[in-house]
Formats: structure tokens, sequence, C-alpha cells
């Protein structure tokens, strides 16, 4: 039994949960979300070596000791990921947004490692129906290396959209730069979101994100009129998403909260 901490917004049209994913979404009934937007931790084994030798990796480290843990076993992450998709195909009518991206294993601080010493998302998500491989430009360089610069990611859009209404003219190459969020390590771009959810749905339709973060899908969904329900495990990452999406909710005139706790 898992104790799940529930807060709902503006009248009950989002609703956040405190708790594990997978529990939450066996809970939520089929088809009863319009489409999903998440960006699930990376599972980047953090650890950081030589960090006397470089600048790099003194910085590397200061970063890493304020990283989330994210260090399974691989193929314990890449299963509770094919999980948790399969849980959003079932309560999702319409597409899953699903933002990864190719992780390198050529580092001391990666414990897991193939023989092609890459993981990429393709190697748990080749199972489920791939609509759309749209590629996130970050527009900046990453980390010096004897690597081309790396600066995209991938958002892969599961499962073809009920709903259909692109005016802009969106390729399925976005050129957006990272945000971000004071208390959280890394954040989705609210524009990221937005090209996912303009698209895809209409005012009052259901948006999930079963890995919230700092709660940006949700600021976007209520921005746009969207309903939203919502799943962080950390609690201090889901105090600061209850805050943000309070925040824009005041911003728009709405203050109506509520709070409990449920075992689920």
């Amino acid at each position: 039994m898992t104790t799940v901490k529930k807060v709902e917004l503006d009248g009950g049209n989002i609703v956040l949960y405190q708790g594990d994913s997978l529990d939450v979404l066996k809970t939520l009934e089929k088809n009863s979300i319009e489409i999903a937007v998440t960006s699930p931790p990376y599972n980047l084994c953090k650890r950081y070596t030589n960090y006397d030798n470089t600048k790099t990796s003194k910085s590397m480290v200061d970063k890493y000791d304020k990283w989330y843990a994210d260090e399974m076993p691989e193929w314990e992450y890449q299963g509770f990921q094919q999980s948790v998709v399969h849980e959003m195909i079932r309560v999702c009518r319409s597409s899953i947004f699903y933002n990864h991206k190719v992780r390198y294993a050529w580092h001391n601080r990666n414990i897991f490692r193939s023989e092609s010493k890459i993981h990429h998302p393709l190697d748990w998500l080749s199972k489920f129906p791939i609509w759309c491989e749209i590629i996130w430009d970050r527009r900046g360089i990453g980390n010096p290396s004897r690597r081309y610069h790396i600066q995209e990611e991938r958002v892969y859009q599961i499962q073809k959209p009920v709903k259909w209404d692109n005016p802009d003219g969106l390729t399925n190459i976005w050129q957006i730069p990272p945000s971000r969020n004071k208390g959280h390590v890394c954040t989705f771009p609210e524009k990221l979101v937005e090209n996912c959810m303009l698209p895809t749905t209409e005012a009052g339709d259901f948006l999930l994100d079963p890995f919230m973060g700092a709660g940006t899908t949700g600021v976007v969904a209520a921005k746009h009129g969207r309903k939203f329900i919502g799943i962080e495990r950390v609690p201090e990452y889901f105090d600061l998403a209850v805050d943000n999406i309070a925040e824009a909710l005041e911003k728009l005139g709405d203050k109506n909260e509520t709070m409990e706790t449920k075992v689920l």
C-alpha cells in the first residue's frame, strides 16, 4: 500500500498526486485523458570521477550533487518505462508525447553499458505505435568533449492523434531553448508543451504528466483552459509543482484549492 497525497486545484480541474507513477496510473480510468506530455528521469547514473583533474569535472560534480536519484539498473529502468508507457496508452485516448534522449555510455560513471555503448529510447519504445519522431533542437552547445556538441533531444509522439489542427505549420524539428526553473535541475520549456498540446487538444480536455517535476505541463494546461492530472514521486518537486500551478491559476484569477491524503 502506498500513501498518496492528492491536491485539487481549480475546483478539481487540476488534480496532482504525490506518489509512484505506476501506482497512480493504475487507478485512472481507461480513455479518461486526451493526451500525455511527459519527460521521465533519464537514468543518467550520475557518478562523475577525476574531479580533481579538470574544471569540467568539478562543475559536473557540483551539478550532480544537486540531482535527483537517477541510477536504476538499466534493464530495470527500461522495463519501468515500458510499464508507464503501457499505462499511458490505456488511459489516453489520443497521443502520448514522450521526451527522452540518446545516452552515451562511455564514461566511468556509466555503470550499465551495452556493446554499442549507447542507450537509445527506441530500445524500449520500439514495441509501441510511434506516430512521429520530433527533434527538439535545444539551441545551445553541450559540455566540452571530443564529440560533436550534442544539442538535441527527442519527443516521441506515441499513438495517432484523435484531434489535429496545426495552423502554424509546425514541422518535426522544434528549435526551443531549454528553460530554467528555480528548485528543479531540468524543466520543460512551456513552448515545447504548447507545441504538443495546442494541435491535439481543445479547451476542457485533460492532459496527463506522470513525471510532473516542476509542473510545467500543468502550468501550460491551466493557461490554455485545459484540465490536468499530474504525478510526482519526489516530495520537494511535488510541492514545487503545486506552488507553480497555483501561482499560474492565481494570475488567472482562481485560488480554489483542496488537499487530502489517500492510500491507494
